[in-house]
C-alpha cells in the first residue's frame, strides 16, 4: 500500500515540522481494524491516529511508515513497524522494509528472523573504531561526537537503524526522543539476538516507563553485550 501510494504521493507538514503522507495514513487506516480483530480486546497506539490506552487483550504499537522523509523523497531507507505488547512485555514484532525486500519477525523467547531465516546472536565485545554505529541527527546536538564509539552513520529511519543492528550491518545504535511505537518492534528483534538495551547512563531501559504518549527523554542504546560503553 505504501509503495502504491508513492505513485500519487501527497506530502504535508505536521505541527512539529515533520512530514506526513497519504501513504502513512493509508497504511495505519488499514492496519487498525485488522490488528484488533486478530487479538480480541486489544487496542492500537499508532503514529498517525493517536494514543489509546492499552486494552485487556494487549496493545498494538504501529508506525505505519517510519523514515517518512526518506520515503517521501524516494529513498529506500523506510519501513513499516508493528509490535504487540501485553502487560509491559513485548510479545511480537514485525518490520517490513519494502524497498529492500526484507521482512523481520520476532517473538518473545522464539528468536528473530529475516525473510524466514533465523538471525544469529550478536557477537559480544568492544566496538572497534572502524565499525559503524548509527545515531539520530538530534543526538549530535546534545553529545560531542568524539565521545561516541565507532564510525558515525545516519540512516534517517529508526527501523533501518534497529534492523541493521540486529543483522550487524551496524555494530550498534544510539537513540533519543522516539516514542514507544517507533521502537517497539526493533527492540524485541534485538533482544532476541542478544543485544544489550539500556540508557547510555547505565540505567535500565524499561517498556513500562514508555507507556505514555511522550518521547524518550534521554539517550539510550542497542549495543553488543560487553561493549563497555557508558556516557
Amino acid at each position: 500500500m505504501a509503495l502504491e501510494a508513492r505513485r500519487e504521493l501527497r506530502r504535508e507538514l505536521k505541527p512539529d515540522g515533520s512530514i506526513v503522507t497519504n501513504g502513512d495514513r493509508a497504511v495505519e487506516t488499514f492496519l487498525r481494524p485488522l490488528l484488533t480483530a486478530l487479538v480480541p480486546g486489544s487496542t492500537v497506539w499508532g503514529e498517525e491516529f493517536g494514543f489509546e490506552e492499552e486494552g485487556p487483550g494487549g496493545w498494538w504499537l504501529v508506525d505505519p511508515v517510519d523514515g517518512t522523509t526518506n520515503y517521501a523523497f524516494g529513498g529506500p531507507y523506510w519501513g513499516v513497524s508493528i509490535a504487540l505488547a501485553v502487560k509491559d512485555k513485548l510479545q511480537l514484532g514485525v518490520i517490513a522494509l519494502p524497498d529492500l525486500d526484507e521482512i523481520y519477525l520476532a517473538e518473545e523467547g522464539g528468536g528473530a528472523f529475516l525473510n524466514g531465516e533465523r538471525l544469529a546472536e550478536i557477537p559480544p565485545g568492544l566496538i572497534r573504531h572502524e565499525e559503524i554505529v548509527t545515531y539520530p541527527e538530534r543526538l549530535l546536538r546534545r553529545i560531542p561526537t568524539e565521545t561516541l564509539p565507532g564510525r558515525m552513520r545516519i540512516s534517517g529511519a529508526f527501523v533501518v537503524d534497529g534492523t541493521f543492528t540486529a543483522t550487524q550491518r551496524f555494530r550498534g545504535m544510539i537513540g533519543h526522543s522516539e516514542k514507544l511505537y517507533d521502537i517497539a518492534a526493533s527492540v524485541l528483534i534485538n533482544l532476541e539476538v542478544g543485544a544489550e538495551i539500556r540508557y547510555t547512563s547505565g540505567d535500565a531501559f524499561l517498556i513500562s516507563d514508555l507507556k505514555r504518549d511522550a518521547k524518550i527523554d534521554q539517550p539510550w542504546m542497542i549495543f553488543p553485550r560487553e561493549s563497555g560503553f557508558f556516557y
